[in-house]
């Protein structure tokens, strides 16, 4: 059973220091019931899966031009942009993930093919978000 929206696998580094990298299996998750994010998660061991949610224009911006000033940080490297780095962090730590942009690029079309810039109001029903908010 897939996941109940767009979704993306590819490869990235892992920065684990100057000279050492290492290669990670991520995934860029989007939902149009949360249209103005995406999940973005990679394994850093087999037991354990780091999730991080961010605004799906942070990601479009860091594409093009460097991009967060907070946990996020996502920046444009090499050659006509062809490669991304994605700065994670928190309390726990600091990774740091470089990819190619391609992949990342065209995923990321995609969804703003299922909800454009501008119009992702639209899509986030309010009256049944309401609904389960009262419930609890």
């Amino acid at each position: 059973m897939g996941f109940p929206g767009l979704e993306t696998k590819t490869h990235m580094m892992l920065v684990a220091g100057p000279d050492t990298t290492v290669p990670v299996p991520v995934r860029l998750y989007y939902l149009t019931t949360d249209p103005y994010a995406v999940q973005f998660t990679f394994d850093v061991s087999p037991d354990e899966v780091v999730r991080w949610t961010f605004a799906r224009e942070l990601l479009a911006q860091g594409m093009v031009g460097p991009a967060g000033m907070g946990d996020v940080k996502i920046t444009p490297i090499g050659d006509n942009h062809a490669r991304t780095r994605i700065v994670l962090e928190s309390p726990e730590g600091l990774a740091c993930l470089e990819g190619a942009t391609a992949p990342l690029k065209a995923w990321l079309d995609s969804t703003y093919k299922e909800v454009p810039a501008g119009h992702e109001s639209s899509a986030v029903d309010i009256d049944s978000l309401l609904d389960e908010l009262l419930a609890h």
